[in-house]
């Protein structure tokens, strides 16, 4: 095996913007503070299907090619697309519903964006403890412009209109466990985003005051804020870094890093299959690569450390299905930006040593109990007269 370049990509401490409010007066947020993102299973299921947009068909055989658990399903009818995912190993079932294909054309980035983006702020302005305070978020049209999103204000109107139409165009219900007694549920197909507007320069999404939004906050994770700047794939294999980084909190304490293998990759990109492609070197392995690189090269315009490093390790010489079945990233996360997922480790840690403790609790009882009564017996037994 041999190593691709080591890029070294600082990064700062996250910033937790749960409860300010996004005023335009409000000052710019710092260059070095992260985004609290939500995140979990019908999060990843909204962007799988965003990213795979008028190819959501191929979603059910592309899964299997890098999860046995999670099981897949697509429905068509008419100009409507329902997609169905389930994984027994965590009791979950969730199923979107897209009421027009046809919106899905192209790349779907300004719905990508614009989704995590209504995330980031939703926790910030409307949800507190997974329940809405408000029905609505907002924020400046030239904060769109300020991050990178697009160029100026013009681009950033039509962007967010487009992508707020894809929005609130799709539906979702279903059902997640984080344990036995944290669930959330959704038990109606709704629409989470019910609308949208640009007033007085600023964006406003209107969200669904029926559902329940724990949903959709179960988990958060972290991310740079130069996100919005990066091209569609970058974007993407960014926020699947960072969502993978809240799953791998016990090896980012342990070892410090993780890995992810570039099958995976090869899915949430939603790039070829590599049987029968006319140029798996440019639309697989280039594609990969660049995105890697335009990762490193915001990292290194945007911070000055090196606490967060990305590396591709494969065998220069392997065909590409070996390059995909063996090759991975190598992601490294150091000093304070492991320490926000550090203590996500040593807090998950905790409770399920208190929840072992529990279960040894209740069953200490029941063997105390147990004894009781069977001395109670024998104490019986021996007072009767012979």
């Amino acid at each position: 095996m041999s190593e691709g370049r080591t890029a070294a990509k600082p990064t700062g401490a996250m910033m937790d913007y749960r409860r300010q409010q996004p005023e335009a007066t409000q000052p710019e947020r710092q260059e070095k503070e992260f985004y609290h993102v939500p995140e979990g299973a019908p999060n990843a299921l909204i962007m799988d299907v965003l990213t795979a947009g008028e190819d959501i068909g191929s979603l059910p055989d592309r899964k299997k090619t890098t999860s046995k658990d999670i099981k897949l399903g697509v429905g068509v009818k008419g100009k409507r697309r329902i997609v169905t995912q389930e994984n027994g190993a965590n009791t979950t079932a969730i199923t979107v519903e897209l009421t027009d294909i046809e919106k899905l054309a192209g790349s779907n980035k300004a719905a990508k964006k614009l989704f995590i983006r209504c995330g980031i702020e939703a926790n910030r302005q409307a949800i507190t403890n997974g329940k809405l305070t408000q029905d609505h978020i907002s924020f400046p049209l030239q904060r769109l412009v300020d991050d990178g999103n697009y160029s100026n204000l013009r681009s950033a109107r039509k962007g967010f209109t487009q992508g707020a139409d894809v929005l609130t165009s799709i539906k979702i219900k279903g059902k997640v466990t984080k344990s036995k007694k944290d669930e959330a549920e959704i038990e109606a197909l709704e629409v989470p985003f019910t609308g949208s507007r640009i007033s007085k320069g600023q964006c406003i999404v209107f969200l669904n005051p029926r559902i329940n939004w724990s949903f959709f906050t179960q988990y958060f994770t972290a991310l740079p804020p130069y996100c919005f700047k990066l091209s569609n794939r970058a974007f993407d294999l960014l926020y699947y870094i960072f969502s993978t980084a809240r799953q791998r909190t016990r090896d980012i304490e342990q070892r410090g890093y993780f890995t992810i293998s570039f099958r995976a990759i090869q899915y949430k990109l939603q790039l070829p299959n590599e049987v029968g492609a006319a140029n798996p070197q440019r639309d697989i392995k280039d594609a990969i690569e660049n995105a890697i690189e335009e990762i490193e090269n915001e990292h290194s315009a945007a911070y000055a450390n090196a606490d967060f490093t990305i590396t591709p390790v494969y065998n220069e010489s392997a065909p590409i299905a070996e390059y995909l079945d063996n090759g991975y990233l190598k992601v490294e996360l150091k000093n304070d930006f492991a320490k926000t997922f550090i203590e996500i480790s040593k807090s998950t840690a905790k409770q399920i040593a208190a929840a072992q403790k529990r279960k040894e609790k209740i069953v200490d009882a029941a063997i105390a109990k147990n004894m009781a009564k069977k001395m109670d017996a024998e104490n019986q037994t021996e007072s009767e007269p012979a």
